[in-house]
């Protein structure tokens, strides 16, 4: 299944317009919401929408939730262990790397190669922070103040990702 944060403002239409009958008097293909868009929808967003009735904002919310929990495996997690998840992973690629550094007994190929269990870990911190602002993004958050840099952080994670398909990729002619 292709993943959400690719999905077209068209693909994120139709799936809106399969959620419950309350809901389908909205324009969605007028809201022109991507697929990163969606899974960063917050109450007040939806607001500006056209969505007042607190209600609806609830169901749609939740089904993104229920949309994520089903894609990324996010059953019933908690914001702690989320994050003890993500530092966990973190912390095993920044040791990983900074041990390659430390051996210093590469040469100028190899240099320019990472290994491939350290792509893997950074496809693991992805996965992972992609599930904590899944939680964070959720309607209870975003109320908060400090949260809405979890936007910013998505957008690294993106980056992040894009850069290590590329690494697989020429990893992968290499070989």
């Amino acid at each position: 299944m292709e993943p959400i944060t690719s999905w077209s403002s068209e693909r994120v239409s139709e799936w809106l317009k399969g959620l419950e009958a309350p809901l389908q008097k909205y324009p969605f293909s007028e809201w022109r919401v991507s697929g990163m868009d969606l899974l960063q929808l917050t109450a007040t967003e939806l607001e500006l929408l056209g969505v007042h009735k607190i209600g609806h904002q609830e169901l749609i919310l939740e089904a993104v939730e229920k949309l994520c929990a089903l894609m990324y495996g996010l059953g019933g997690e908690s914001l702690r262990s989320l994050t003890e998840k993500l530092r966990g992973v973190a912390h095993h690629l920044q040791r990983s790397i900074q041990g390659r550094w430390s051996l210093r007994s590469y040469d100028s190929h190899s240099a320019t190669k990472l290994p491939s269990s350290e792509l893997q870990e950074a496809l693991d911190l992805i996965t992972s922070a992609k599930g904590l602002f899944s939680l964070l993004n959720r309607y209870q958050f975003s109320q908060l103040s400090g949260f809405t840099a979890s936007k910013n952080i998505i957008t690294l994670c993106r980056d992040l990702g894009t850069t290590v398909q590329k690494c697989c990729a020429v990893l992968c002619c290499a070989v």
